[in-house]
């Protein structure tokens, strides 16, 4: 849908796996590198490569670099942005999952997507968990957060902003019995309306990042107290659900050939 936006812009969009070479100047719009995560020394090399090659990425390339890694969340935080708590924890050091100031816990790798390796420790006997976050630990950083009650029961609110504005919100809910919300784990999606309190949120978060990008996904939960906070900002290859409103496909065509 956004390639046809573009085209509907007068522009000849080219597909390009990511890794390979783009001409000098050429404008490099990242949208489905999902695989990064595996490779992610090689996603950065070729981040460098576009960069060398004077190319205009959508988003910016040290935006991208940044939010790559999750203890971006505790930057967000210390900018004044309301965070699910979070705790770093390098590859190669051993934690005990029994020391962490939360007694119900959400392990996850700190480079990561689609919930790859994320635990919730309530649902794991404590022997299981621990074996998880050890071998995880082996070979890549992890981050450790409170697991949040409200998920299961009324999943994560997500506000899409493209070009700075925000431009419409879903609700993501876990399938019956789970807490993880993605669609390929039985989540459901449905658009919902982009209130005052949503559209602060994702203002607080945009404006707390060093450059503004093209687009960005602010997913959010209820806290405890019912606040809402930042679970995720995604700034690389987020799903936009352009199929639920093709209006955005045609804003962010348009936010990428502006110039």
């Amino acid at each position: 849908m956004l390639a046809d936006a573009v085209r509907a812009a007068g522009h000849d969009p080219v597909p390009l796996l990511w890794g390979h070479a783009v001409p000098a100047g050429a404008t490099v719009v990242l949208r489905s590198p999902w695989d990064y995560v595996e490779r992610p020394d090689d996603f950065r090399r070729w981040l460098d490569e576009l960069d060398r090659r004077r190319a205009t990425v959508h988003n910016p390339t040290a935006l991208v670099r940044w939010n790559m890694h999750k203890s971006y969340l505790v930057d967000l935080a210390g900018r004044g942005v309301p965070t699910v708590p979070t705790i770093v924890l390098p590859a190669g050091r051993s934690v005990d999952l029994g020391a962490l100031p939360w007694p119900d816990v959400v392990v996850k790798p700190a480079v990561g997507a689609s919930a790859r390796m994320t635990v919730h420790t309530g649902r794991l006997a404590a022997d299981a968990a621990q074996q998880h976050l050890d071998r995880l630990l082996d070979g890549e950083d992890a981050v450790a957060q409170p697991y949040v009650p409200s998920i299961a029961d009324d999943g994560e609110l997500s506000v899409v902003v493209i070009g700075g504005a925000p431009t419409h919100a879903v609700a993501k809910r876990p399938a019956p019995g789970d807490w993880r919300v993605q669609r390929e784990l039985g989540g459901t999606v449905t658009t919902v309306p982009i209130t005052a309190e949503l559209a602060a949120a994702a203002a607080m978060t945009i404006t707390a990042l060093e450059r503004p990008p093209s687009y960005a996904r602010v997913d959010l939960v209820r806290g405890p107290d019912g606040q809402l906070l930042l679970i995720e900002v995604e700034l690389i290859e987020p799903e936009l659900w352009f199929d639920l409103v093709p209006a955005a496909a045609r804003a962010l065509a348009a936010a990428v050939t502006r110039r």
